[in-house]
């Protein structure tokens, strides 16, 4: 239902100062997932205009998923939805049909950069490919988004983000080396493609700027995880010297430089320690064996152990210091010392730790339906850079403005609805 009655639109004041960098710039966002809308969103923080195109009555299945306010289901409220939505418009548009196509290619007609992630065939099959859309608007980057990208032998197959991670590698390197590979939790393969999606994008301005012509970006999300940065290089150059394909676990080859690592369970949590030269490992030694001189004599300045059994006293030792202390305790004194080590947080520690709050990195803001909230704040801070303009939109809330844009009177625009094309 189209709800022109409420203004998703809640202005809201930041510090970065100056026009923002992507200001005048048209984004057209006719992704429904979260890599497709985590792209355009990069745009949308930092000035451009991003018009979402949503299923009339459905809109975005970002929309679906929860967390909901009292776990009670409401498209307005998806808080996976506010987040990847903020300074974006919305404008419901059926463009299967006749009518609906040609209100699209008007607005892409004006557009600055195009991103989606359908099957691939899908905008072809409504004649809104590539060959169209820069016949229309010749200077228009077209990204898109797809499982396996738009060519090869997987261009039609669909994959879950569980299955992008076991063909794109980083399943294979997760987990401990005696148990089952484990995949990356949440959506992260998915906020990686979309990251990768928008340095592309913009990659193809930039390159329009250059040559005056348009470009297509075929970004495929199994190649985006193959091909990234987390233990790629580490692997080829331990294939390439050793040839050895890196199991996983702590004491795989491509972290061959730690000594102690891992995490360990204190009195109300766990910490993280990263121990990799002796330097660290003489203060950690220290502070476990503080009231331990005989500790501290064996292993102050040994760095390794004699066998396996002795290794597991060590670990032991250590295992009953953590546990008798709360974690944060144990960060301060660790840090204090200058060990590597840190308290691993939950949501609610990261959402009142005060240097987030004293650098203001979460913005307050009150949307229409979902009410007053606090918002991820800017990814990295310069002049003219983000802002939270407005609140995510409400489904369809810009249609009629987006319309009026491309000179359609209130009366068509009305008789459209009815028509369900908006």
């Amino acid at each position: 239902m189209l709800e022109d009655s409420l203004s998703a639109s809640t202005p809201v004041v930041t510090e970065s100062g100056g026009r923002q960098i992507f200001a005048g710039l048209r984004v057209l966002d006719l992704s429904r997932w979260v890599s497709g809308e985590f792209c355009t969103k990069h745009f949308g923080d930092f000035g451009a205009d991003v018009i979402k195109v949503e299923k009339p009555g459905e809109g975005s299945l970002t929309r679906r998923l929860g967390p909901f306010p009292d776990d009670v289901p409401d498209r307005e409220k998806s808080a996976l939805f506010l987040h990847l939505n903020i300074n974006k418009r919305s404008i419901s548009l059926d463009f299967s049909s006749a009518t609906g196509r040609e209100l699209l290619l008007r607005i892409a007609a004006k557009a600055d950069l195009i991103v989606e992630s359908f099957r691939p065939g899908t905008l072809e099959r409504h004649d809104l490919g590539p060959e169209v859309l820069h016949t229309l608007n010749p200077r228009v980057v077209i990204t898109r988004i797809s499982a396996f990208g738009q060519t090869g032998r997987y261009r039609d197959y669909e994959a879950t983000g569980l299955v992008l991670q076991a063909m794109g590698g980083p399943m294979n390197a997760t987990g401990a080396a005696d148990r089952p590979p484990h995949r990356k939790p949440g959506f992260l393969e998915h906020y990686t493609i979309g990251r990768m999606a928008a340095e592309a994008s913009l990659a193809g301005l930039f390159a329009v700027r250059k040559s005056g012509r348009g470009a297509v970006v075929d970004v495929s999300g199994m190649e985006v995880l193959l091909a990234g940065a987390d233990r790629r290089a580490p692997y080829l150059l331990t294939a390439a010297y050793a040839g050895v394909n890196a199991p996983r676990g702590v004491r795989s080859p491509h972290r061959g430089g730690s000594t102690f690592a891992g995490a360990f369970q204190c009195r109300d949590g766990y910490v993280v320690m990263y121990v990799t030269n002796p330097e660290f490992w003489s203060r950690f030694v220290d502070l476990v064996g503080e009231d331990n001189q005989e500790f501290r004599s064996t292993y102050r300045t040994r760095f390794d152990f004699d066998s396996a059994e002795e290794a597991s006293k060590f670990e032991e030792t250590a295992r009953t210091w953590f546990a008798r202390h709360s974690k944060f305790e144990v960060m301060q004194r660790a840090q204090a010392a200058r060990i590597p080590l840190t308290a691993v947080f939950d949501i609610g520690e990261v959402f009142e730790n005060p240097h987030f709050r004293e650098r203001g990195f979460f913005v307050r803001a009150e949307h229409p339906m979902a009410g007053a909230l606090e918002y991820l704040g800017p990814p990295w801070r310069m002049r003219g850079g983000w802002q939270l303009r407005h609140t995510a939109p409400l489904l369809g809330a810009d249609t009629m403005p987006i319309l009026e844009e491309l000179g359609l009177d209130l009366n068509a625009a009305q008789s459209l609805r009815g028509e369900g094309v908006i």
